[in-house]
């Protein structure tokens, strides 16, 4: 066999010298960039391999360092709209990189997992441009995981290269989000999790969204750089609205066209509409000269919403099915005293698994509920949950770690909520508890915790059944939440992350 003409050794050396080379010529760019610069607050540059509009945390981030005057690079995937006030901020600036393919979930493993590496290589290479080339040298880069492959070499690669500081903002463990489609035993999985563990260990700090999770980076995973827990606080606009900002949002999305268009069942579901009403208020004004009033319409249907990704950590049929049990005991309860009103759910969100839900549902005829999907723009989600009058969560943690933003969201709008019970588990004297009982959800207090369709059912029935007449529950549960939204969310941010910033080499 003719041998090489170049050795291993001399490969290895022009290797090492090329890196060498473009660390020193991107310390150079960096030094001349800075070299005339006056004292100033730091560059963040925040990176998200998903779309920067489908991420709250990461917006917040940006506007909370934007408001103590750094410069932002937001680094991300196009898709749904930002906030304006991210769009319209002269201290952030968006650098939107390109969508890999979408990979078909019914591909079969083998070739599912060869697409996969083709889009981790493209992933790399467009991430790796932008951080590089595309942005100015940042003094820290705050990145979310997941996901952490690519990303969490490629940005540790470039801190290196540039001199930059590193924060990961850990929303959850990439690799059990892997598990739950290939299994814990796949080697895949495996490789993912000494991956992100290798690469996601050392960092100048690390920002964990639970206590359990901040425990978990500590003892298990003995991650190097500061720890510090960022639990998700509600922007400070989520609010309850004013009956009068109900009837003015319901008429500008006009709500009763997607559920005529999107329903199959019987068509008195909807209450009688006129030019004053809309699906849960009405106008009244009592002469030409007098400012109008308004009020709930006694025939109005409960409002109720959830916000999903469509993804697999969601179980949708438990809400389908949920509706159905309800559907059932309204029918059997008609002629007697108690009274169940209609429901409509209302479902926000984009997802794979979308389209086949939304394909169950179309089948139903339900006399008593409606089940609807509605895409809003940022700015009007919070006037969806603000307007509702209970909220349901179905997010089941990959890992038992990460505590849902959807929750946070709905207390912050004053909405009590029905969430999904799941339980983490982390070895540290055996510790055990529930995750979504972490520091913002009170079982019985401010919502319910639900295992099934069944007891969701049934916790719908207890809170609705008469109602208003029978209110005292759910009135409760707001004066709690209204405890949790007196928190601010601005400060809790402050005291945890500007001493990190401060503590930058």
């Amino acid at each position: 066999m003719t041998d090489l003409p170049i050795s291993e050794t001399t490969l290895l050396a022009i290797f090492a010298f090329v890196l060498v080379f473009i660390r020193g010529l991107t310390l150079y760019v960096s030094y001349r960039q800075d070299a005339n610069a006056q004292p100033r607050a730091p560059n963040i540059t925040l990176v998200v391999l998903g779309d920067i509009g489908r991420s709250p945390r990461m917006q917040h981030h940006a506007l909370n360092f934007a408001r103590n005057e750094c410069w932002v690079d937001f680094v991300g995937y196009d898709g749904a709209k930002p906030l304006n006030s991210i769009i319209e901020h002269p201290s952030i600036k968006l650098h939107y990189i390109s969508h890999p393919w979408k990979l078909p979930a019914s591909l079969p493993k083998a070739l599912y997992l060869v697409f996969a590496a083709f889009k981790v290589y493209y992933q790399l290479a467009i991430l790796y441009w932008t951080l590089l080339f595309r942005i100015k040298s940042p003094d820290f880069v705050l990145l979310q995981n997941p996901p952490a492959i690519p990303t969490l070499s490629i940005v540790q690669f470039v801190c290196w290269l540039r001199q930059t500081n590193l924060i990961i903002d850990w929303h959850n463990f990439g690799y059990t989000i892997l598990a739950m489609r290939l299994g814990q035993n796949s080697r895949v999985v495996k490789f993912a999790k000494w991956y992100e563990n290798f690469f996601g260990r050392r960092a100048h700090a690390h920002l964990a969204v639970s206590s359990a999770m901040h425990r978990e980076l500590l003892y298990k995973w003995e991650v190097e750089g500061i720890i510090r827990t960022l639990y998700d606080r509600p922007p400070t606009h989520f609010r309850r609205l004013e009956i009068e900002e109900i009837h003015k949002f319901l008429k500008r999305i006009n709500i009763e066209e997607t559920i005529t268009s999107q329903s199959t069942g019987s068509s008195s579901f909807l209450p009688p509409s006129s030019p004053n009403t809309t699906l849960l208020t009405t106008e009244v004004v009592a002469t030409s000269s007098d400012a109008p009033s308004y009020r709930y319409r006694i025939d109005r249907p409960i409002l109720i919403v959830s916000s999903t990704s469509w993804t697999a950590d969601e179980d949708f049929s438990i809400l389908i099915d949920a509706a159905k049990r309800y559907d059932e005991a309204a029918e059997q309860s008609a002629g007697k005293k108690e009274t169940f009103p209609k429901l409509l759910f209302v479902i926000t969100g984009k997802g794979p698994l979308r389209d086949k839900y939304m394909e169950e549902i179309s089948r139903l005829t339900l006399k008593n509920v409606r089940i609807v999907s509605l895409w809003l723009e940022a700015e009007d989600y919070p006037l969806l949950l603000g307007s509702a009058d209970l909220g349901v969560c179905l997010h089941k943690s990959s890992s038992g770690m990460d505590l849902p933003m959807k929750v946070v969201d709905m207390f912050g709008c004053g909405l009590p909520v029905c969430a999904v019970h799941y339980e983490w588990y982390v070895y540290l004297r055996v510790h055990y508890c529930t995750a979504n009982s972490e520091l913002i959800f009170k079982h019985k207090k401010n919502g319910l915790v639900f295992k099934d369709a069944g007891q969701l059912t049934q916790q719908i029935i207890d809170l609705f059944k008469n109602y208003p007449v029978n209110a005292d529950v759910l009135d409760s549960m707001r004066e709690e939440i209204e405890k949790f939204r007196k928190e601010n969310s601005e400060n809790h941010w402050d005291l945890t992350i500007l001493p990190i910033l401060g503590a930058g080499g």
